[in-house]
């Protein structure tokens, strides 16, 4: 290489570099250049010191944009030379092109209640106005929204945005960097609430999919063109600090849609947000306690069947603590036509528990109903038989027949022994039996001669002491076979009742095994489906 071309090429590069730079990495080819150049070393020294080393110095200090000037804002006064209200393409017959990008510094609360989402912006614009080129070799930065309005400038505008404000905090939150060649860099702050058209149909367990779209307001496609830019890559980009409550965000997608309207055709672009909802504070508030309520119910298989106040004060508690879980989801959701995944649940669990409440009635309209069935002759057969073996009656002398409600045929009717008073003993059982106390108690009076004589020296006062003292064994007797008759009763009940009981507890024997199995596969079936095939 020439010893000119090589000193070029080192003058090149100390351009580009810092003093650091070249003192740290460039030793050797600053003694290369100066043993082998042709030109007397103070020379090399002299342009080293004298141009390379001051041009270095203020490539490193200097300013990165001038301020304004009255001359540039003379410019923009001067109707004939500017009019902010033409496109800069406008005597080229073609559309402005705008490039948009934006970075994301926050995004928080996705309302299903409101169908929407709040993002915090840096929204950059980006376009070409050769009118505004300038001699100055940086930038200009404005500052002044007096002078932007001055400046034909896009009139971008959020379609679907609910509401969107600047950031005025401490100050206006814009800047505006006008190239040398014509280029404009437009950056401003901006809040605002979008709205989100969520399908809930597999809420909790979903994933949404919502969109930032983009327009100009006033000049249709043949006018101003949006496109993403490229200069950025990406044209939209995120904080990495973003957290969410209830989402999480997936990624960030830029993308076009349609811009037909009744008044034209505009160009349209979208920043699309794809997230997916947080599953653990559903699952810990509502799956969870719901099935162990649902678990609960169960408890009622195993409890007595007689034990009617505890397993409907169990089965009512578990429905009305379903019931207030519904109502409380339904008041975080909007009213919606179609099934959501957290109704299917709520509504199945329901049915859970409604059906051991149903469960439960079936056992005691079984059992009672087994207490009326079976041939008469054979049940009065094994009554007759248990009566006199235990206590020396039959049902007839029991007036068993007489308590069976005509026309239904039961052989064993339900009675309720702690209704049945002395005094119905007495009718029942005494009337029948007075007649026989009546008869033993009459004894000749051959055959008891102190009474006899008894009965000559009192008189008609004796015979009353008699009646009296007859009439003491026979009460005595009456009452206990009343109390006999109770006994019997209820040992009849109880016989009676053995076939029904077997009937209801082979039922919770088989709820015990169906309802957990068949809660087992509703799980099976609705996690499958919602997480991975819906």
């Amino acid at each position: 290489m020439p010893t000119s071309n090589k000193f070029l090429a080192f003058c090149t590069m100390l351009q580009q570099r810092t003093i650091v730079d070249l003192v740290i990495n460039n030793l050797a080819g600053i003694r290369t250049l100066w043993m082998g150049m042709l030109l007397p070393k103070y020379i090399c020294v002299t342009l080293y010191f004298t141009t390379i080393l001051p041009s270095i110095i203020g490539n490193t200090f200097k300013q990165p944009f001038e301020p304004l000037t009255p001359k540039f804002l003379e410019k923009l006064d001067d109707p004939i030379h500017y009019n902010k209200y033409q496109i800069p393409t406008y005597h080229e017959g073609i559309p402005t092109n705008v490039s948009l990008s934006m970075y994301i510094e926050g995004i928080s609360s996705f309302s299903a209640q409101s169908m929407d989402f709040a993002l915090d912006i840096y929204f950059q614009q980006e376009w070409t106005d050769k009118r505004l080129q300038h001699n100055g070799t940086v930038p200009i930065l404005i500052r002044d929204k007096a002078v932007l309005k001055k400046m034909w400038h896009p009139d971008v505008y959020f379609a679907n945005a609910r509401h969107a404000s600047f950031q005025h905090i401490t100050d206006d939150n814009f800047l505006v960097w006008l190239f040398p060649e014509g280029r404009i860099w437009y950056e401003c702050r901006i809040n605002m609430v979008v709205i989100c058209a969520m399908d809930l149909r597999k809420y909790p367990l979903d994933s949404q999919v919502c969109s930032l779209r983009i327009l100009s307001y006033a000049y249709p496609e043949t006018q101003l063109n949006l496109v993403w830019s490229s200069r950025i890559i990406p044209a939209i980009d995120q904080n990495p600090d973003i957290r969410m409550p209830d989402m999480t965000l997936r990624r960030i997608e830029n993308g076009d849609c349609n811009g037909t309207y009744a008044t034209g055709v505009w160009s349209c672009k979208t920043a699309v947000f794809k997230v997916d909802r947080q599953m653990m504070h559903h699952i810990m508030q509502t799956y969870l306690p719901s099935g162990i309520i649902i678990i609960i119910s169960w408890f009622n298989f195993w409890l007595d069947i007689d034990s009617a106040p505890a397993r409907v004060s169990l089965s009512i508690t578990v429905l009305l603590t379903i019931s207030t879980q519904a109502n409380a989801v339904k008041l975080a959701l909007p009213e919606v036509s179609y099934l959501k995944a957290i109704d299917v649940w709520l509504g199945v669990c329901l049915g859970f528990a409604f059906g051991v409440m149903i469960e439960f009635t079936i056992c005691h309209y079984a059992k009672n109903q087994e207490m009326h069935r079976g041939p008469p002759s054979t049940n009065h057969t094994i009554l007759d038989s248990t009566m006199s073996t235990l206590f020396g009656v039959n049902s007839e002398t029991l007036g068993l027949h007489r308590r069976i409600p005509h026309g239904r045929g039961n052989s064993c009717p339900y009675i309720d022994d702690e209704s049945m008073s002395p005094e119905d003993g007495e009718k029942s059982i005494g009337g029948r039996e007075a007649i026989n106390a009546e008869a033993r108690l009459r004894i000749p009076a051959e055959l008891n001669p102190e009474a006899a004589i008894q009965l000559m020296l009192n008189g008609a006062s004796s015979q009353e002491k008699l009646h009296q003292a007859r009439m003491k064994p026979k009460q005595r007797s009456i009452r206990l076979n009343a109390d006999m008759g109770k006994r019997a009763l209820s040992w009849t009940r109880s016989l009676c009742n053995l076939r029904g009981r077997a009937v209801a507890v082979k039922i919770d024997e088989h709820s015990r095994i169906v309802f957990p199995m068949c809660f087992v596969a509703f799980n099976i079936v609705y996690w499958v489906y919602y997480l991975y095939v819906g």
